[in-house]
């Protein structure tokens, strides 16, 4: 694992952004450690037990083996770099880790890029879900062509131009709907409570994620309002803090903080955004490795939290978003309001190999500020405000944002 700790889902996560974003991993989806590619393979075989030179031998031996057999015996000519990455992809692909992958060089440079802060692409978050198996749309960037076209969480995409991508991994599928800006994908879409594919074509763009935006909702009685988009740019805690001081010159009393469709970031910045909230020295989020004692990491906070606070989370709130859900729910530091939060509890780390191709595997789990698992359950909000007509976060007729508000007036504390 990255000692810089780069990175919770979009992939978280994982993740994979495409221009589409992945979370998780972004990894680094959606918790999906975000990890920047500058990891040689050799860091990682240093912490690997080595097995005797009978049992890699035999190995070997059994690879060139079923290699020799395919390019002599099979029907049709192979190419032997094919056989090579699925070997490799096979690997990774045997732990049975949805947010374990191997990279070929193509399509490792092509996820590094799309950590950069612009990007050419749709500009939607994708997970493969854990229910169904298919990609899906964990969140649309604000503003983005995606967004634009119609795509919401939830969506799960089964074609691109024209071409069945069920059964693909992310990583595959990801660089079908990525393009230069100005190109076109079609896309076919499975949506719940519709009984015919939705069909979108969208024009891909430059992306430029933002990080937050903020307003006073209500002067009068002084309500903030804090969109946080996600946690994946260094300096986000910072822009946090900023905009909560510039809200309380403002006459801010009440704080709401959006995270909804956050698919999560970097663990350093959670942590520290959390820490606004958190009593100093108090858990934020623990962190479980193998081989090594779980470990927890907490609050730097020097002042105590001294207004009402409310926490907006839903679906696709993933990773690192729902490290701040639940450090604010287990210490009873505010609100949770919306609905159940995606369910990532895991770390992901990722290593560029020699030949430029990569790996991303699962390296930690993490569990909440209360010492909860999360992975694959999710964090329930302490009041469940559905939203059955997908109004973007903070749009007009918002009903989870309208509920806040309500319920906001009414806190003390």
């Amino acid at each position: 694992m990255d000692d810089r700790r780069t990175g919770f889902a979009r992939s978280l996560g994982l993740v994979a952004v495409a221009s589409v974003i992945s979370v998780v991993s972004y990894a680094a989806g959606a918790l999906g450690l975000i990890p920047w590619a500058n990891h040689q393979v050799s860091r990682l075989v240093e912490r690997v037990p080595q097995t005797n030179e009978g049992a890699r031998g035999l190995q070997t031996e059994r690879l060139e083996e079923v290699m020799q057999a395919i390019q002599s015996q099979y029907v049709e000519e192979v190419e032997p770099e094919t056989l090579n990455v699925g070997a490799l992809r096979g690997m990774v692909q045997a732990l049975g880790d949805r947010y374990s992958a191997y990279f070929t060089p193509k399509e490792f440079s092509a996820f590094v890029q799309g950590f950069e802060p612009t990007f050419s692409g749709i500009g939607v978050t994708v997970e493969i879900s854990q229910k169904t198996g298919l990609l899906t749309v964990v969140s649309p960037i604000k503003g983005s062509p995606g967004e634009q076209a119609g795509l919401r969480t939830g969506d799960a995409i089964v074609e691109v131009d024209g071409k069945d991508i069920v059964g693909m991994s992310l990583e595959e599928a990801v660089a079908l709907i990525k393009g230069p800006k100005g190109t076109q994908v079609k896309i076919a879409v499975k949506r719940e409570g519709e009984r015919e594919l939705l069909h979108f074509t969208i024009t891909r763009d430059t992306i430029t994620v933002p990080v937050l935006d903020y307003k006073m909702l209500d002067t009068e009685a002084g309500i903030g309002y804090l969109q946080l988009f996600e946690f994946s740019k260094k300096g986000t805690a910072d822009q946090v803090k900023a905009a909560i001081a510039d809200l309380r010159s403002q006459g801010m009393k009440r704080l709401i903080f959006d995270v909804r469709q956050n698919p999560g970031g970097l663990l350093d910045e959670v942590v520290e955004v959390a820490s606004l909230f958190v009593k100093g020295g108090d858990p934020v989020v623990h962190i479980v490795e193998r081989g090594k004692p779980e470990r927890a990491l907490t609050s730097t906070g020097t002042a105590a939290w001294d207004l009402p606070l409310v926490v907006l989370i839903d679906g696709g709130s993933a990773s690192a978003s729902e490290i701040l859900a639940g450090a604010v729910k287990d210490t009873r530091a505010g609100t949770l309001i919306g609905e159940k939060t995606f369910g990532k509890g895991s770390v992901q780390t990722f290593w560029k190999l020699k030949d430029g191709s990569g790996i991303k595997l699962t390296t930690a789990k993490y569990l909440t500020a209360g010492r909860k698992s999360i992975d694959g359950v999710g964090i329930e909000p302490d009041i469940v405000v559905p939203n059955p007509d997908r109004i973007y976060p903070g749009h007009p007729g918002d009903p989870q944002l309208e509920a806040a508000v309500r319920h906001i007036k009414a806190m003390t504390r």
